[in-house]
């Protein structure tokens, strides 16, 4: 093509692509819920927030005589378009009469790969949301202990299409598995783990890792109290609270903020919004999500993890657990510019020449917003010690 400037979809169609292939955990996440972003410029921008209701949950119960009527037990979680990223290179003579290919090579593909990498870093940090999660003191030493992880995942209610993400270190540790790694025991796959690195499907789970998963070690609380459900042991810890009413704690224990609250007789746990240095009275626990599920009068209470340090090395969720926009940027009116969306991604190109500078930039833009959207479905996994 003699001047590729002539046609700026196609540069922002190739800085698209580019874009795509570079995602790992951004193209887990799911977009139909954040279509609405993608089908035309509306005036976005960072700090706009939009707010999501998730997932009900409801208690199956056998018809007698009258039914029971349940409230809609979604929660309401916001998505804020945090983010609006930018990669501006100045654009010379040379540049101007470079074919596409080259331009591509030189400017489009690395700052494309850039993009994604700062992206992929954001939207992990929304994985540090989940409300599930598994530790153990040598985390995937053996086939056992994935076998317990995936356990605990599934008891967060994942749909069958689940991914296990890993970091780098986790990683190293999964692919020196013999077990992992050996034809005896997962035929071909284990001849690919062994010769490509690539981890395949195990356990019911798409295994990926990035080198973009967040890093976080969490200091778990150690209260040991029940629930109070207060008069006629159904006043307090409704479903729809966002709180929950303990009792008969042991004196001077503490709760830390993120820490994760194993009810007996609940599927999953209930995570601290707020810290409370002292628990040895009848306390009030903030909650970052509300109850979902039917808690039992004085249920025991105990922290997941209780008086460890947990080190994230990884997480199992699927592709209803975090959601992800890109809404699309409007185009400039006096700007060479276009705009190029797909599967949800979306890319802005703007070239211009600048009267105060007196040089042509080139800008690749685009605003991205992420969250938990469904915090239930994800588990994370850790390391701990004591």
């Amino acid at each position: 093509m003699a001047n590729i400037w002539e046609h700026p979809t196609i540069i922002a169609a190739e800085a698209l692509t580019h874009l795509e292939d570079a995602l790992v955990i951004t193209g887990m996440c799911t977009k139909d819920e954040t279509s609405e972003f993608n089908t035309r410029a509306n005036g976005w921008k960072k700090g706009d927030t939009i707010p999501f209701r998730t997932h009900g949950d409801y208690v199956a119960k056998e018809f007698v005589s009258t039914i029971e009527v349940q409230p809609i037990s979604t929660s309401t979680r916001s998505m804020v378009i945090e983010k609006h990223l930018d990669i501006s290179v100045e654009v010379t003579a040379r540049e101007e009469a470079m074919e596409l290919d080259s331009f591509s090579d030189q400017v489009i593909k690395p700052a494309a790969y850039r993009l994604a990498e700062f992206v992929d870093t954001y939207v992990g940090t929304k994985i540090l949301q989940a409300a599930g999660m598994y530790y153990s003191s040598d985390l995937f030493a053996n086939a056992a202990d994935v076998a317990l992880a995936r356990k605990y995942a599934t008891l967060q209610q994942l749909s069958m299409n689940r991914f296990s993400l890993c970091n780098l270190s986790l990683e190293a540790k999964m692919l020196g598995q013999t077990w992992f790694n050996q034809s005896q025991t997962r035929g071909a796959p284990g001849v690919s783990s062994l010769q490509s690195g690539i981890m395949g499907h195990v356990m019911g789970m798409d295994w990926f890792s990035s080198v973009a998963f967040p890093v976080q070690a969490y200091t778990c609380g150690t209260m040991v109290c029940a629930v109070n459900n207060g008069a006629g042991g159904n006043t307090n810890n409704k479903i729809g609270d966002e709180n929950l009413i303990v009792d008969t704690q042991t004196a001077s224990k503490v709760l830390y903020a993120g820490d994760r609250l194993i009810v007996a007789g609940l599927r999953r746990p209930l995570i601290v919004k707020t810290a409370i240095p002292d628990t040895s009275a009848t306390t009030t626990v903030a909650l970052v999500d509300p109850i979902t599920e039917i808690v039992p009068d004085n249920a025991a209470v105990v922290v997941l993890g209780s008086g460890l340090t947990i080190d994230v090395l990884g997480a199992i969720f699927d592709d209803r657990s975090l959601a992800v926009a890109f809404p699309i940027l409007d185009a400039p009116q006096d700007r060479v510019t276009a705009t190029a969306s797909n599967n949800g991604v979306s890319i802005r190109v703007v070239k211009g020449y600048d009267l105060s500078t007196k040089k042509t930039t080139l800008s690749m833009d685009l605003l991205c917003g992420a969250f938990a959207f469904d915090p239930r479905r994800i588990t994370l996994l850790g390391d701990a010690t004591t």
